[in-house]
């Protein structure tokens, strides 16, 4: 790759990493205004991940694999989100996020329209899917709605009670099929198979989510 290539690569990965740690804010009600100097650093550092992952180290079919478990330390260490909710957080915005990305991926395939990496497609895709996460955030915020359960604050010690458990749970079987999912895609199947098990685990993470939101105990 080329300065210029590098630089499109670099510039819509981070586009994509921003406009998906604020779509997991908003729908956590985390305030924007207080994070935007940590948001930007880390989208970008993220972006740098991203290139290290899928180009120099050829290893796009283990990306969400690998980069789940970097975002979840940045929610951790930076945003300094207690353990647990990190994680949570973490899985809950990248299982959306993808979703989001797959519906579109879909529409380019049913289009009869191939996306080849770091060409005018996938960047079209990438700034499609990432305008879409913006607009849903911005409806969320306007809306003031969302979920409240999350501390901003690591100073907060969490119940291992049932609801958890299972939350952790699901969380963990997202992970796994989020993995599939990118693992599919670059291997080079459809993602319709994705797209479905992704809304089966979203809808039951956001049924736990919603449970714990109203349920009142850490």
């Amino acid at each position: 790759m080329d300065v210029q290539d590098v630089f499109a690569f670099l510039f819509f990965s981070a586009l994509e990493w921003l406009a998906l740690l604020v779509l997991t804010f908003a729908i956590f009600k985390f305030q924007l205004p207080g994070y935007w100097g940590r948001l930007l650093l880390s989208a970008v550092m993220l972006s740098f991940l991203s290139h290290l992952i899928f180009v120099e180290l050829e290893l796009a079919l283990y990306g969400a694999l690998i980069q789940m478990p970097v975002v979840f330390l940045f929610f951790w260490q930076i945003f300094r989100v207690p353990v647990f909710y990190a994680w949570l957080m973490n899985v809950n915005g990248y299982v959306l996020y993808t979703l989001i990305q797959a519906v579109i991926i879909l529409a380019y395939q049913l289009a009869g329209v191939t996306i080849v990496p770091d060409s005018v497609s996938a960047f079209t895709a990438q700034s499609i899917t990432a305008a879409i996460a913006f607009v849903i955030s911005w409806l969320l915020i306007r809306t003031n709605w969302g979920f409240t359960f999350v501390p901003d604050t690591d100073r907060v010690r969490m119940q291992w009670n049932s609801l958890n458990i299972r939350l952790l749970v699901i969380s963990i079987l997202g992970y796994l099929v989020l993995s599939s999912f990118y693992f599919m895609f670059f291997a080079g199947y459809t993602p319709l198979l994705g797209l479905i098990a992704g809304l089966v685990v979203f809808g039951i993470l956001q049924y736990l989510v919603v449970k714990r939101e109203y349920h009142g105990y850490g």
